[in-house]
């Protein structure tokens, strides 16, 4: 099958050079395949898994081959930027559903999910700018600020790395005329290599393989039980969560 390469970011002064990112998502295309040739939702789910702890293990080696000027600022309980859009992919949108039904009792889950609908309706169809104005917290947060579902996040969560909490705190306050907080740019970029690699695996298997927006995903997989079997089996489950952003900004790039 013929694969269009997917362009992928750089940051200068760094050993993590395009083709080195090409690399990486395509190795991780080659060892997610695996798991998504299985057709099953607990083949998708393991994908996920396996791209998450790979992202964490690449992370953790850039930090270590090219450590940041200052340490890390991310921590538990830090949530300023769980206001932002993030984009899944259905494997992973499907693992954290999983989790969910398996941690949580009837009672905490409908809970859950009463809040995931709320944010959805909040910020449905909002750009990135609109998603930070709005201000709209991640409803997987718990009482204490800190992620619920850490073990199980998406890997544009754990890619994100910045270097300054103030920084955080002072754009998401006025994101449209506060610079974005310093980050560790390798981390990032090692993090959404591995991302695009699941993508590319996804697409090869003739699934969706189409960027969704979080909580307009969970919403749909904790409403519609069959929704991994349906993505499985190519209908468009998740067709309404398709970030509409995403998809112009690739038209205009094209």
């Amino acid at each position: 099958m013929t694969r269009r390469k997917r362009s992928l970011p750089l940051a200068p002064g760094t050993r993590y050079t395009p083709a080195v990112l090409e690399g990486i998502a395509d190795g991780e295309r080659a060892a997610l395949a695996l798991s998504l040739a299985a057709r099953t939702e607990a083949g998708a789910v393991s994908a996920a898994a396996s791209a998450l702890a790979r992202a964490e293990a690449l992370q953790a080696a850039s930090v270590a081959a090219e450590p940041p000027d200052r340490p890390i600022a991310c921590k538990a309980g830090c949530s300023t930027c769980c206001v932002s859009k993030v984009l899944v992919l259905a494997p992973e949108v499907l693992r954290i559903a999983a989790h969910l039904r398996a941690t949580r009792s009837p009672a905490e889950l409908a809970a859950l999910a009463e809040r995931v609908r709320a944010a959805d309706e909040a910020t449905r169809g909002l750009s990135r700018l609109d998603r930070a104005e709005a201000a709209v917290p991640c409803p997987l947060l718990d009482e204490r600020g800190a992620c619920s579902i850490h073990a199980v996040r998406p890997v544009v969560c754990a890619g994100w790395s910045s270097l300054d909490a103030a920084a955080c705190e002072r754009h998401f306050a006025a994101p449209a005329s506060v610079a974005t907080a310093p980050m560790h740019r390798p981390s990032y970029e090692v993090a959404n290599a591995v991302l695009a690699g699941l993508g590319w695996a996804a697409k090869e298997q003739g699934l969706d393989a189409a960027p969704l927006e979080l909580i307009a995903a969970l919403r749909i997989a904790l409403e519609r039980p069959n929704a991994g079997e349906r993505w499985l089996a190519r209908l468009p489950v998740f067709a309404a969560a398709r970030d509409a952003e995403w998809q112009e900004d690739r038209r205009r790039e094209a």
